[in-house]
């Protein structure tokens, strides 16, 4: 994630950050771009809308590109909660992750996310993204099994600050926790980002959903996140 410019904005409050998609509004061959909760971060990779049995999903069209990045303008901007959705991977060694805390004005960010290492044993990971688009690996840890073609459902909690608490769960069981009070990201946008180095796998994606735990806070319009990430 590279650094982006500071835009000022006018905050509106709003009762909740919850945010369901199942992409259902959209058609085959859609870029997830083009629905109105999404935006794509950089001309990477794309996530693109495929038709499973009746089932409309995102799948991944790397191009000559080995990464995406998409921020959900749907769920606003949030402190406490979880990001989660179903995943299938089709490759190894590919990482596909949930950001969280994503902050336009300096490009930091939290990444929880999920890869093959050697079907049937995967990883999760926890990890920092700095201005640049490095990462720092906060935790790392084994998951087995971890099949291809097979659904798993992915969600990354974050909650509190000095020091944030972060886990990645799979099928609702915790993989990987870790406490951070080094960063200490304070509320941001969520997104899904993923990449990989060596061949070019599938990762297919359903059924979005963001939990907010606060009742209320102060958050912006999706016009207005959209400006903060352009």
């Amino acid at each position: 994630m590279k650094a982006l410019p500071i835009v000022l904005i006018l905050p509106c409050i709003l009762l909740a950050a919850d945010f369901f998609d199942n992409f259902e509004s959209l058609s085959p061959d859609d870029n997830l771009n083009s629905s109105y909760y999404w935006l794509q971060l950089d001309p990477g990779g794309s996530l693109i809308a495929a038709d499973d049995a009746g089932d409309m999903i995102t799948e991944t069209a790397w191009s000559s590109y080995s990464y995406f990045g998409y921020v959900c303008l749907g769920s606003a901007i949030w402190s406490d909660g979880t990001v989660s959705a179903d995943v299938k991977f089709t490759g190894s060694e590919a990482p596909l992750g949930f950001l969280a805390r994503a902050d336009a004005s300096t490009g930091e960010a939290y990444m929880g996310g999920i890869y093959p290492v050697l079907p049937p044993i995967g990883a999760t990971v926890i990890a920092y993204v700095d201005s640049a688009g490095n990462y720092e690996i906060l935790t790392n840890d084994f998951l087995y099994p971890l099949s291809a073609d097979t659904w798993y459902n992915v969600s990354f909690e974050i909650t509190g600050n000095g020091p944030v608490n972060l886990e990645l769960s799979v099928n609702g069981t915790v993989n990987s926790s870790v406490q951070d009070g080094t960063y200490d990201l304070g509320p941001g946008a969520c997104g899904i980002g993923g990449a990989f180095e060596t061949t070019s796998p599938m990762f297919y994606i359903d059924d979005f959903n963001v939990d907010d735990f606060n009742t209320a806070m102060a958050r912006t319009t999706f016009g207005a996140i959209k400006a903060l990430f352009r």
